[in-house]
């Protein structure tokens, strides 16, 4: 039994000893931490050292137009960093004021307006930018009434909805600058937007253009997506202020729209840029012949508004409005070999080309052109 005692006590002795360096390695390497610990606490980034007010200024860069309500493009993500930035984030006002809302069909009022709710009251005074999209049918206002009664703040007003009654947005919008709607559906009211004194640019596709009424005198930009040109004139003999314009021409519903023209020229003394599309690829080369843009610098077009003479309608087109082209874009599939407008148009500094050349077809619509390439010259002569 002794010799047993005599041996734990050996036995502890030896760990003593072996525990005894081990303690003194740890000890280094605790005060080592520390240290190191406190360098990096001392430590100031850059970032954090800058100013509360050019933080603001550059956490307003930082979402898109229409920034998701969560994620990381989300301006919610910013107040997910640290204490200072949650506290700046939610201090910037601007920073809330874009609000982009998708209601499923599984959305609830609650849902949707407890969502809406918190970016309306962080954004404070600022005037707003909204982003509705729903494929929901019959939605009504009672789905966001938070966004509708603030509808006097509203600069930017873009929607893609299906069986929106648009009369349930209906009221003075003073600081609307900038109208977006595509419909999936014909809304069963027109709205006619009457307070908007600063509306100056509007996108709108063929249900939107049938669904609304809009002070079209005091629009600079105008955008229209399939729309037959019966349903685009009546708009454009009243826009004379525009000074850019697209039309998406859309007439495959419609034979007899093909060859429409409308009772008197479309004119728009100010008009600078005009972009002309027709993805449906009917021939709808008839309705260029309505335009008169004497202050035209711009002209983009696919070759088939051009018809079957291209070089020579548009030498027409140029003739009848008395222009001063200085870009030309032909896009699409062309007839006419890029060589041949060029040296039919030397007053047009600027000619470019997107879309393939039919060389199968040169010598029936091309050589024509040439052809006519003094007529060109002439029409231009007689214009003076």
């Amino acid at each position: 039994m002794l010799a047993e005692l005599q041996a734990d006590r050996s036995r502890l002795a030896d760990l003593e000893a072996q525990i005894l360096p081990l303690e003194r390695a740890i000890s280094v390497l605790r005060a080592e931490q520390a240290l190191l610990q406190e360098r990096l606490e001392s430590y100031k980034y850059p970032v954090l050292t800058l100013p509360n007010e050019i933080m603001s200024e550059i956490f307003k860069h930082f979402p898109s137009r229409y920034p998701p309500l969560t994620g990381p493009l989300s301006p919610t993500h910013l107040t997910r960093i640290c204490r200072k930035w949650r506290e700046i984030a939610l201090a910037t006002p601007v920073l809330w004021s874009a609000l982009s809302l998708y209601i499923s069909h599984l959305s609830t009022v609650e849902e949707v307006h407890e969502r809406s709710d918190v970016w309306l009251k962080r954004s404070g005074s600022c005037p707003l930018t909204i982003f509705i999209t729903s494929f929901r049918r019959h939605v009504g206002c009672e789905m966001f009434p938070g966004i509708v009664a603030h509808r006097t703040r509203w600069e930017h007003l873009k929607l893609y909805v299906c069986g929106l009654d648009l009369s349930t947005i209906d009221g003075p919008m003073p600081l609307l600058r900038h109208l977006d709607v595509e419909l999936l559906e014909k809304s069963p009211t027109v709205l006619a937007f009457h307070d908007v004194p600063l509306l100056r640019t509007v996108i709108l596709d063929h249900y939107a253009c049938a669904s609304v009424t809009l002070p079209w005198v005091q629009l600079t930009s105008l955008v229209l997506t399939d729309v037959g040109p019966s349903q685009c004139s009546p708009i454009l003999q009243q826009t004379t202020n525009l000074v850019h314009c697209e039309l998406e021409i859309g007439v495959e519903d419609d034979d007899l729209d093909v060859a429409y023209l409308p009772d008197r020229d479309i004119t728009l003394p100010y008009l600078d840029s005009l972009v002309l599309t027709n993805p449906d690829g009917e021939t709808v080369h008839v309705f260029l012949n309505s335009f008169v843009v004497p202050g035209l610098r711009r002209l983009t077009l696919e070759e088939e508004f051009l018809g079957s003479s291209p070089i020579k309608s548009l030498a027409r087109f140029i003739s009848k409005s008395s222009c001063v082209l200085q870009e030309v874009h032909i896009t699409g599939e062309r007839r006419v070999h890029e060589d041949s407008y060029i040296l039919a148009f030397p007053s047009v500094p600027n000619f470019s080309f997107k879309g393939p050349y039919l060389e199968e077809t040169i010598n029936n619509e091309n050589s024509g052109d040439e052809i006519d390439s003094e007529d060109v010259e002439s029409d231009s002569f007689d214009s003076e």
